[in-house]
């Protein structure tokens, strides 16, 4: 199709929604899109807070995606088949998952394990004040024992975990949620309490990177859906970071604008869609036929003048952030993976480990705070194979021990699921889960789109920035390949 007469299409944010529906849009069979990315930071921003690291030790340099990213099999199914399709790079990672109590720091502790010397194992029952160590998938039985725990407390600990874990997997796959939040849910299906403040909220409050309260307030089917799908399913890892995504799904794409703060979206009598943004040079505006706004659902509200009526400024946000720690053990330091010094030598940590173990399993330390004035929440520390420590949600980032181990914090916005904002979403998509049309506005009116992790019914991961944009494309007309 003739340059001219292919519609052009503004795609407003380049996370992985936004970059994932311009990949589809660009490589439509029939060529009948042009589009323009729009992005406020320096770069695309799916991997722009994602950095090298350099072992001082080894000299081996490891790409450490910030915040973490991780997929399952059977929830991630979408997202897996896209990596696939585009021959991204991936290898399966098992976990071991350490419950701990958050209590206060000893000789400047960052609360994982100190010694990234040691194996796995060793590291995970080595971890201050923990309680429990899960093996994702069982593929460790029995788990390690925490240091701290006799051997007789060790198995009561488990065959109340046991019973615990199977009334929780038999309710998930029986008992059906209705419109409830996951706080109804549990009093409705009597888990016990203790089960729930100590294992289920520390661990699917680290997915959904939130408190402990907010996670209560999520719809019950989220977190229901998320257990069944995920249930004994193999956890992946991008080779090298999420970088290949990014290159992958950008590729081709001819007009990329970065450092373009979008300021407006204004539907036409026309039918085209004006957007005005503000880049180094001043403001500039231009007509396009189609816009997407790939972008959290405060930011659409306050771009989009007709979202104002749809209540989608109410839902719930909050910011994450995530930092990058060297430990006691070894030294480490940010190197920038673009330069001729580090070209080549930035590697997948998985296959370049000595130590097959180290590689494949990682330890994951979820470190709870049962009280405060925020109420319980509980902070994620992930080791890397390099060594280093991803840290998300932490409770003490301020401290003094905290900041001289920090390589590198980022932060970013993220979206909360309620009930009532489900609805909202389920509205806005679909125009109500009857059917019948919404009296307020609803996805691609005015040609304008929204996608984006919070933009599908479930939990707001990967996942749903994949969905969306399929769904999008899809509403453009166009063929999902790894659809076939």
């Amino acid at each position: 199709m003739d340059e001219s007469a292919r519609e052009r299409v503004a795609i407003i944010g380049t996370g992985l929604a936004g970059l994932t529906t311009a990949h589809l849009l660009q490589n439509d069979p029939k060529k009948r899109y042009a589009v323009t990315l729009l992005e406020q930071a320096d770069s695309l921003s799916f991997d722009s807070a994602s950095v090298a690291v350099k072992s001082h030790e080894t000299g081996a340099v490891e790409r450490v995606d910030l915040p973490m990213r991780a997929s399952a099999g059977g929830y991630y199914a979408n997202l897996n088949r896209m990596y696939r399709h585009l021959e991204v790079p991936m290898h399966p990672v098992r976990f071991l998952f350490v419950f701990a109590k958050a209590l206060k720091q000893r000789g400047g502790e960052i609360g994982g394990p100190q010694d990234s010397s040691q194996s796995p194992s060793a590291a995970a029952s080595a971890v201050p004040d923990g309680y429990f160590v899960h093996a994702s998938n069982l593929h460790q039985l029995p788990p390690p024992r925490p240091a701290g725990y006799s051997t007789w407390r060790y198995l009561l600990e488990v065959l109340y975990l046991i019973i615990c874990h199977a009334w929780f997997r038999a309710a998930c796959f029986l008992v059906q949620p209705n419109d409830e939040s996951f706080t109804e849910y549990l009093e409705r299906i009597w888990l016990p309490r203790r089960y729930t403040t100590h294992y289920i909220l520390p661990l699917m409050s680290s997915v959904s990177t939130c408190t402990h309260d907010e996670l209560l307030a999520f719809p019950a089917s989220d977190l229901v859906n998320y257990i069944k799908f995920s249930y004994g399913q193999q956890h992946y890892t991008v080779c090298g970071g999420v970088q290949q995504v990014q290159s992958r799904l950008s590729r081709g794409i001819e007009d990329i604008r970065v450092r373009s703060r979008v300021l407006e979206v204004v539907p036409q009598p026309s039918g085209k869609v004006l957007v005005r943004w503000q880049d180094a040079v001043g403001a500039h505006e231009q007509l396009f036929d189609r816009a997407v706004l790939a972008v959290s659902p405060d930011v659409a509200s306050r771009l989009f003048a007709p979202l104002k009526t749809t209540g989608l400024d109410k839902i719930p946000t909050t910011w994450v952030e995530s930092s990058v720690l060297t430990t006691a053990s070894r030294a480490h330091s940010l190197v920038n993976s673009d330069d001729e010094t580090s070209q080549g030598k930035v590697a997948c940590m998985h296959h370049a480990a000595v130590e097959v173990e180290a590689a494949s399993t990682q330890v994951i330390t979820l470190r709870t705070q049962f009280s405060g004035v925020a109420g319980a929440r509980s902070e994620a520390l992930h080791t890397m194979p390099s060594g280093v420590v991803v840290s998300t949600c932490p409770l003490d980032g301020e401290s003094e021990a905290t900041q001289k181990r920090t390589l590198k914090t980022a932060g970013f916005r993220r979206t909360l699921r309620t009930v009532e904002s489900r609805a909202t979403v389920e509205r806005i998509l679909r125009g109500g889960r009857d059917g019948a049309r919404s009296e307020s506005w609803v996805n691609g009116e005015n040609n304008v789109w929204l996608t984006g992790s919070w933009c599908w019914d479930g939990m707001v991961l990967l996942e749903g920035c994949v969905v969306s944009a399929m769904r999008v494309a899809e509403e453009f007309g166009v063929e999902v390949p790894w659809k076939k």
